[in-house]
């Protein structure tokens, strides 16, 4: 058996298929049997770039044709402090289960408040509110999480929400409480957080934003689709959050911070949205604890700056195939 060497019209070719293969990939699937290689060089240098460190990293390339393109997964599936990054689906939840008509979205209603600047009362507003029209049985907390791990696709919810004066304070789910299997750990230990997500749930909550209205069974999810991503578009007065501080250029979403004072995990930098490329969307899933401010956010920027490397050897690969075509 004799072995044929590669010409440069086959190795472009197969480079080709690959970027097919992987744009035409089930969005569900958590492993990559075929990884482009522009994807796996991104993957290693963000994996080096984040390291050691308390983070974690859910990354997504999204087509125009609503393809995913690809997938870098970094500590995913660990457990970190979800802060406010959870309100981004508390809007769709307010606008699945409330009629249109009904609809109240002005600057200082609740679920503004909730979404652009996130006023802890009035989540609690809005988790109570919706539960009165949201089916199935449990309090607001359990009805809550029911809505992220069967319609959006969650893994996890939250535990509480005892905010002064919320009307869901003294409710809880007990599926999510912290338990010595639903701990946040690090290399120095391990912590008991009362609300606590992975980057994958934000990530996958994203996909659900971002791709889902043209997968909805329903004209009443699509339209709770629209309008939650036009809220998470408004940008909050007077701040702005890590991803966009990291970057210039579109981006909706929804981030969560919390002091070290507040949290036995140290500082919690997170932020999860979406980003456009030049050519593509993108889902950027980061969440930080015990890190620095200014850490998360270069780490941010190298982040963002694959894009524009992704974009561009994708771009390279297209045009050189199609001269070697000619």
């Amino acid at each position: 058996m004799t072995l044929r060497r590669l010409s440069r019209r086959d190795l472009l070719r197969s480079l080709a298929a690959i970027l097919a293969a992987a744009a035409l990939r089930p969005a569900l699937a958590a492993d990559w049997e075929v990884e482009a290689p522009a994807v796996r060089g991104i993957r290693e240098y963000l994996e080096r770039v984040i390291g050691g460190r308390k983070m974690a990293l859910d990354f997504r390339g999204v087509s125009p044709a609503n393809d995913e393109l690809f997938r870098i997964q970094i500590n995913a599936d660990q457990l970190f402090p979800v802060a406010s990054c959870f309100k981004a689906w508390l809007a769709l939840y307010y606008f699945l289960y409330t009629p249109a008509q009904a609809w109240e979205i002005g600057e200082f209603t609740p679920v503004y408040r909730t979404v652009v600047v996130s006023d802890n009362l009035a989540t609690g507003l809005v988790l109570a509110d919706v539960a009165g029209r949201a089916p199935g049985a449990g309090n607001a907390i359990e009805k809550f999480n029911d809505f992220l791990r069967l319609t959006v696709g969650m893994a996890n919810g939250l535990h509480t929400w005892n905010w002064p004066g919320s009307p869901t304070v003294g409710l809880s789910d007990p599926r999510f409480a912290p338990s010595p299997a639903r701990q946040v750990r690090f290399y120095d230990g391990a912590y008991a957080v009362d609300n606590a997500f992975t980057a994958a749930d934000l990530g996958r909550g994203y996909d659900f934003l971002l791709r889902g209205a043209r997968f909805a069974p329903s004209p009443e999810l699509r339209a709770a689709i629209q309008a939650t991503r036009a809220l998470l578009a408004i940008p909050a007065p007077r701040y702005r959050s890590p991803i966009e501080r990291a970057a210039m250029g579109s981006y909706w979403g929804k981030d969560g911070v919390l002091p070290a004072e507040d949290i036995a995990t140290g500082r919690v930098v997170n932020d999860a949205g979406v980003v456009a490329g030049r050519a593509n969307d993108y889902i950027i899933a980061f969440m930080a604890a015990g890190e620095s401010e200014s850490t998360a956010i270069n780490v941010l920027r190298e982040v963002i700056g694959q894009i524009d490397i992704y974009e561009s050897a994708t771009a390279q690969a297209t045009t050189a195939l199609r001269k070697d075509e000619l």
